[in-house]
């Protein structure tokens, strides 16, 4: 089965991605979003969610039929991550969150 631990370049990428972990508020939460882009070694997506760097998630990617032949037939693809990056604009309501890939769940 293919894992997502390489480090490669980013591909714009959006696929439904589930989000779920602790808020900045020590607050837990589940969200559906979708990624913006991925590679071997982490992915970024978009959230109305207050996370800070380290904060530790874990993601559902689905995964289209083309690529489920790259995880074992898989539809799903689960893994723990930490978050890298989280930057919000002021202008902006959402946040662009960069996580690296710790393993699968």
């Amino acid at each position: 089965m293919a894992q997502i631990t390489d480090r490669e370049r980013r591909v714009g990428l959006h696929l439904p991605l589930d989000v779920s972990g602790q808020e900045t508020t020590g607050a837990s939460f589940r969200d559906s979003t979708q990624t913006l882009n991925i590679s071997g070694g982490g992915l970024c997506f978009e959230t109305h969610r207050e996370l800070t760097v380290g904060a530790r998630l874990a993601l559902q990617i689905q995964l289209p039929p083309p690529l489920q032949k790259h995880f074992g037939g898989q539809a799903t693809y689960k893994a723990r991550a930490v978050v890298c990056r989280a930057e919000r604009a002021s202008d902006r309501d959402v946040a662009r969150v960069g996580v690296r890939f710790l393993g699968e769940l």
